[in-house]
């Protein structure tokens, strides 16, 4: 599985963050995987799990909303073209999977109507 966070950042192009490993911390505080240092991303605000070739976004902190697709959500599985949104930072999930031999397999991306 190759799974990719896409943060479209307007006129200075998207900047994508890789995910490897079998969770991906993401927050404010320093030693987060993946960091977010602004007032309204909690210090640990949710983390991206792999687990049984699946990609499970877990919010870390109650008090603050991780979104996707636009809902709250305190954990979901994640697809290929998924928004979500930790505080006012927006990604677009970019999720392959691979076979055996490493060859990537073709992912359908949602209708978005």
């Amino acid at each position: 599985m190759k799974l990719a966070l896409i943060m479209q950042t307007g006129s200075t192009g998207d900047r994508t963050f890789p995910i490897s490993g079998d969770r991906t911390v993401i927050g404010r505080d320093g030693r987060c995987d993946l960091r977010l240092p602004l007032p309204t991303v909690s210090p640990q605000h949710c983390e991206i799990a792999i687990e049984n070739r699946r990609a499970i976004l877990l919010s870390s902190d109650p008090e603050s909303e991780t979104l996707l697709n636009g809902l709250p959500v305190s954990n979901a599985e994640l697809s290929d073209a998924d928004t979500v949104c930790i505080g006012p930072v927006t990604f677009r999930v970019s999720l392959s999977l691979t076979t055996e031999d490493g060859s990537t397999r073709l992912t359908v991306e949602r209708d978005k109507n």
